[in-house]
């Protein structure tokens, strides 16, 4: 897959942007603070079913007593969510424990997405996390 760098110069939380005949690419969220659990979405894929996702997690700052960073996602009914309506259909934990700065990777093949939210849980005494998270879809 081609860098995000490459493409674009600016890149806005939550919208998804297409950057080559296969690529996608979702910023969650950029250069965050975290400190809270806090949930981020509902996203919709901009394609179903792919054959190929990555999630990239980069720290580059933590700070507190004992910091632990999760990041998850919760799938929900894609009928039931264009209805309003966020059910869960599927869940599943992406980066478990994270207590170290570095770039964290996970990789899944013939996923599901359709209509997700990214879980963020914080563990800790006055946790905090600098971090980017981005997630790459082929379809």
């Amino acid at each position: 897959m081609s860098s995000p760098g490459a493409y674009l110069t600016s890149i806005q939380p939550g919208i998804w942007y297409k950057l080559g005949d296969r690529e996608w690419i979702l910023p969650v969220f950029i250069n965050a603070t975290i400190t809270a659990n806090t949930n981020y979405g509902p996203f919709v894929a901009p394609i179903p079913q792919q054959t190929l996702n990555l999630a990239i997690l980069t720290v580059t700052a933590v700070s507190g007593t004992s910091p632990t960073l999760t990041i998850g996602n919760t799938g929900y009914d894609v009928v039931a969510a264009m209805n309003g309506v966020y059910k869960g259909g599927w869940s599943g934990t992406l980066f478990s424990n994270v207590s170290a700065t570095g770039t964290y990777a996970y990789v899944w093949t013939n996923g599901y997405l359709g209509v997700f939210t990214i879980n963020v849980t914080v563990g800790g005494t006055s946790p905090s996390f600098t971090a980017t998270f981005t997630i790459y879809i082929m379809d």
